[in-house]
């Protein structure tokens, strides 16, 4: 009775354990196929286009010959690959099958995926039925993986990549997967170093010929790379490789590829490679993985250091990246920078600033020779020429005076602070009368200040006009005191885009005098009047017109078509172009020429400023042309000699490397007209506007329309 009550309970237990079993194995079942179909739907397609390859970063310059765009540098990706594309019709039908033998007998019969090689592969990870690791990827898969990168070795990445292969066969043709999977393998690096991607690369830094010339062995020997590229290639471990090269064959040959006569030729057939003395012997031509001729000059141009530093500032920017960072991202190759450089501009500038005797030439304190740099813009910011320093270029990447270089503007700064900011907002005109005399003792340091240049104060009155050609320190200081340092700052700042320090420039002596604390760079101050020769309107310096990214053929920079700023109103920058064309006229009515008259050119109307630092430590000349907008810093990288510099005209220097260029220019360009603003005679004793009884000027001054405050006092 007990045996019959125990054989019932564990037929009970045993049928209710197996009817568990079937729903475990059931819910288990449906989960599996949900995640299953799951993965087969989320699972992306991927393309087998042939994308370029990150091989180098490129720059391209414009021919002005061609109108077209040259390369004018290459930077080799470090890691020195080299990606070679073929077409499959242009291979003898033995290259291919040398492969599919090799690594794929069932390709043309299976649907991406060759199940029964995966099912011999997954056993063998437990049994080792083949003595060795079996591979149960199919040459589709082998694709997925090189396109992809996806080499994690987890069970989910291989189902993602048997999907991705199944997905695959059904967009492409067999020959368009074989054609893609024979120019993405990796065969190892050939006797230089060169990492070789595709049949085509490989075939010739091992064998010195295209792929279409191989022979049935070679090609076997190439078909042997792919499971060990680093351990079975030709130059690494020729013996293994002809081992492997042997078994090709024998596959070849037993899947009735080649011929019993042709696999004997091909077995007993010396392999000679590239790197082997009897193969330069009996080859003395071959090929080689030489990309092009193109040759890198020995030390970048200033112009290729600013662009890729330009390059990678908006790394730094955009992609969060520290400077060390931006640079390995360039280098690691695959952007084509795209500049705005004008070559004959640069050409010119290269040439005048190996010209020594342009510029002064004796030593300072510290044994240091005079630096200058020089920069060119167009009106919407390209820059067209750049020049970091004076002579020879020591190296490629090195210290560039015109934008990393920060000094004291000195005068120059006058039309980008207080007499911009007076204009600007309606606070002085043209004439407006002020006493050349300084500020009272106190008011700024404890003695009168500031001192002219000729350490000479007048006490006399004179017009706005007047006091910017000669550059008088006298007025900037009054007016700083007039409109409050806060708004003339801001004004600097803000609209004219100048890089001025907020913790010790916003004060009498930087606004006024141009003695700011570090200061800007020349490309800085060179772009901030641009807005003088343009209407108005700013552009930010750029030496970038596009990048693209060729990998994902996109282009990541465009300049071509950028926005402006409008930075002061464009009767604003009439009348300071106007009056900033009076400080190198030497044609005055007064007699009293202005402090720019060397830069004068006969067929350009200059427009420009001069500017100097204390004890001559820096000088400074920024010029407009109908053309262009430039400008040239001269002084020394650290300590200062006065007596060298104090007899150099800046103005004479920026004529002699730039100006007899930028005079003979062709072009048909113009300052803009401004319809808001009018031309009148003023009073010369009240300074403003004439009424016909008053004393008149002999030249008009400029005025916005809207103003109609006449003398009344004749």
């Amino acid at each position: 009775m007990r045996i019959k009550k125990f054989l019932s309970f564990t037929l009970k237990f045993l049928l209710s354990l197996f009817f568990m079993l079937i729903i475990i194995v059931s819910i288990l079942s449906c989960v599996i196929a949900v995640y299953f179909v799951d993965m087969m739907k989320t699972t992306e397609l991927i393309t087998i286009d042939d994308k370029p390859f990150r091989t180098h970063s490129s720059i391209y310059a414009i021919n002005n010959n061609t109108g077209t765009y040259e390369l004018i540098y290459k930077r080799l990706c470090d890691n020195n690959d080299i990606k070679m594309s073929v077409d499959l019709d242009t291979l003898p039908p033995h290259v291919a099958d040398a492969f599919i033998c090799t690594e794929d007998e069932r390709f043309y019969e299976h649907q991406g995926v060759d199940y029964k090689r995966t099912a011999g592969a997954f056993i063998n990870e437990f049994i080792n039925m083949y003595g060795s690791v079996q591979g149960g990827s199919t040459i589709t898969q082998q694709l997925i993986k090189n396109i992809t990168d996806d080499n994690e070795t987890t069970w989910e990445r291989k189902l993602r990549e048997i999907f991705r292969a199944l997905k695959l066969e059904q967009h492409y043709t067999k020959d368009e997967i074989l054609e893609a999977y024979l120019n993405t393998i990796y065969f190892g690096q050939d006797e230089n170093g060169s990492n070789m991607y595709g049949i085509e690369a490989a075939s010739i830094g091992y064998f010195g010929k295209s792929a279409s010339e191989l022979t049935i062995a070679e090609s076997a020997s190439l078909a042997a790379v792919p499971q060990n590229p680093y351990y079975e290639n030709p130059i690494s471990n020729y013996s293994e490789n002809q081992e492997r090269k042997n078994y090709s064959l024998t596959k070849m040959f037993e899947l009735g590829k080649i011929s019993s006569d042709e696999y004997e030729t091909a077995i007993n057939e010396t392999v000679l490679v590239a790197n082997m003395p009897e193969f330069k012997e009996k080859y003395p031509e071959y090929k080689t993985l030489t990309q092009d001729k193109f040759v890198n000059p020995e030390i970048n141009s200033w112009a290729v250091d600013t662009a890729i530093n330009e390059f990678c500032e908006y790394l730094v920017k955009e992609k969060d990246m520290s400077e060390e960072q931006a640079f390995r991202e360039f280098c690691k190759g695959g952007y084509e920078l795209y500049i705005t450089i004008n070559q004959d501009i640069q050409n010119e500038l290269e040439k005048n600033y190996a010209d020594l005797t342009f510029f002064p030439t004796a030593t300072n304190e510290n044994g240091e020779t005079v630096q200058s740099a020089f920069v060119v813009l167009d009106y919407h910011g390209r820059i067209l020429g750049i020049m970091g320093g004076i002579g020879t270029k020591e190296g490629s990447l090195c210290w560039n005076h015109a934008t990393m270089t920060n000094r004291q503007p000195g005068s120059t700064i006058k039309p980008l602070s207080t007499y911009g900011y007076g204009i600007e907002n309606d606070l002085i005109t043209w004439s407006s009368l002020f006493t050349d005399a300084p500020l009272e003792a106190g008011t700024v340091t404890a003695e009168k200040w500031p001192e002219n240049y000729n350490n000479f104060w007048s006490y006399k009155a004179n017009t706005v006009n007047y006091f910017l050609k000669k550059s008088l320190n006298t007025l900037p200081a009054q007016l700083c005191v007039n409109f409050g340092t806060d708004n003339i700052f801001n004004f600097a700042v803000n609209n004219m885009h100048l890089d001025l320090d907020p913790d010790y420039d916003n004060n009498y002596a930087p606004l006024s005098v141009g003695a700011t604390n570090k200061g800007p760079t020349l490309l800085n101050t060179v772009n901030a009047y641009m807005p003088y020769g343009n209407g108005g309107k700013y552009y930010k310096a750029h030496i970038l017109e596009q990048v693209v990214d060729i990998v994902s053929d996109t282009i990541i920079i465009d300049n071509s078509s950028m926005d402006y700023e409008q930075a002061v109103s464009a009767d604003t920058a009439y009348i300071m172009n106007k009056m900033l064309q009076n400080v190198v006229n030497p044609n005055q009515p007064d007699n009293e020429p202005g402090t720019g008259v060397t830069a004068f050119l006969p067929n350009k109307t200059v427009a420009g400023k001069t500017g100097t630092t204390q004890n001559w430590r820096d000088i400074a000349f920024v010029g407009l042309t109908e053309d262009f907008v430039s400008g040239i810093w001269i002084g020394y990288a650290n300590g200062e000699n006065p007596y060298a510099i104090k007899n150099t005209k800046a103005a004479t220097v920026w004529k002699n490397v730039f100006g007899n260029f930028a005079n003979n220019y062709k072009s048909d360009a113009s300052y803009p007209e401004c319809a808001t603003v009018k031309d009148h005679h003023y009073c010369t004793q009240t300074g403003l506007l004439a009424s016909p009884d008053c004393p008149r000027s002999k030249e008009p001054g400029y005025y916005k329309k809207d103003y109609n405050e006449y003398c009344t006092a004749h």
